[in-house]
């Protein structure tokens, strides 16, 4: 099955290090602009916190293929959290002004660590799961 390996592969390093730019910003200029946004949704401002374990600590589980299933779940909840901070629950389906999900980014990345979470981290990875 190397074609199924080799997908999963493109999908962890499409996934990895798309979401590991975002964290890579944070450790860079902090955590400012996040805490603002939770707080501004009604969350504690400490949860900004877990973004670096959500952007920066599961991506690079799922790009080095350690416990990938483990840090797909990380991603998948950061996601809804961020969904829920930013997006709100009542704008789940808003879109552009060009037809696309305002949130679609955030779709994608759910969408990706649910292939990840159902089948492990394929052949190509440090740790297989």
């Amino acid at each position: 099955m190397k074609k199924f390996d080799l997908g999963i592969l493109f999908a962890r390093l499409g996934l990895g290090i798309c979401l590991f730019m975002h964290g890579f910003a944070k450790i860079l200029h902090g955590l400012g602009g996040v805490k603002g946004i939770l707080v501004k949704a009604g969350l504690p401002e400490f949860m900004a916190y877990f973004a670096y374990v959500g952007e920066v600590v599961a991506p690079l589980m799922i790009i080095l293929g350690v416990f990938s299933r483990i840090g797909a779940l990380l991603i998948v909840a950061t996601s809804f959290t961020i969904l829920y901070a930013y997006n709100g629950l009542g704008n789940l389906f808003e879109l552009t002004n060009v037809g696309g999900f305002k949130a679609e980014i955030l779709y994608l990345y759910i969408a990706l660590s649910l292939c990840i979470i159902f089948n492990g981290s394929g052949k190509y990875a440090v740790k297989k799961d």
